[in-house]
C-alpha cells in the first residue's frame, strides 16, 4: 500500500474501521457456529450409541460426523484468532479509534472533493483562463 495514493489509503482506513467495529459480531457468529457444531457432535454420538445401523448407514454417519467435526474445527480456529486479537482491538476501541478513523475518512473524502474542484483566484492578472469566475450581479 502506498500512503500517497488516496484511493488505497481510503480503502485501508475503511478496512481498519470494519476490523474494529465488527469483531464482536464476528465473535458472536463464530460462537454460535461452534455451539451448533457441538450439538451436531452430540447428536452423532447418540446416533452411534442408540441406533442399530447397517454398513451403509454407518458409512454415512461417519462421513457426516467427520464433516461436522472439520467445520467445527475451522470455526474454533477462527474464534481462537478473534480471541487472540480482541485485547488489542479493545485497547484501541477504548481510545476512540473508530470515531477517529471515521473522521479521517470524511476528511480525506473532503480533501478529494476540494482537489477535484480546485479553482484559482488571480492576484494580479485577471484575464486568465484558469481564473475562478466571479458571480455576476443580475
Amino acid at each position: 500500500m502506498e500512503i500517497e495514493d488516496m484511493d488505497q489509503t481510503l480503502e485501508f482506513l475503511k478496512q481498519v474501521k470494519y476490523f474494529f467495529e465488527n469483531v464482536d459480531e464476528i465473535e458472536k457468529k463464530l460462537k454460535a457456529e461452534v455451539y451448533g457444531k457441538d450439538g451436531e457432535k452430540e447428536d452423532y454420538v447418540h446416533e452411534w450409541e442408540l441406533s442399530d445401523l447397517n454398513v451403509a448407514e454407518i458409512m454415512k454417519w461417519y462421513k457426516d460426523g467427520k464433516k461436522s467435526l472439520r467445520e467445527r474445527r475451522i470455526a474454533k480456529d477462527k474464534l481462537d484468532l478473534i480471541n487472540t486479537i480482541k485485547p488489542y482491538i479493545n485497547k484501541f476501541v477504548t481510545k476512540g479509534i473508530c470515531a477517529e478513523t471515521d473522521e479521517t475518512i470524511k476528511n480525506i473524502e473532503t480533501l478529494r472533493r476540494n482537489q477535484e474542484n480546485r479553482q484559482y483566484t488571480p492576484r494580479v492578472v485577471q484575464n486568465l483562463k484558469c481564473a475562478k469566475k466571479k458571480k455576476e450581479a443580475t
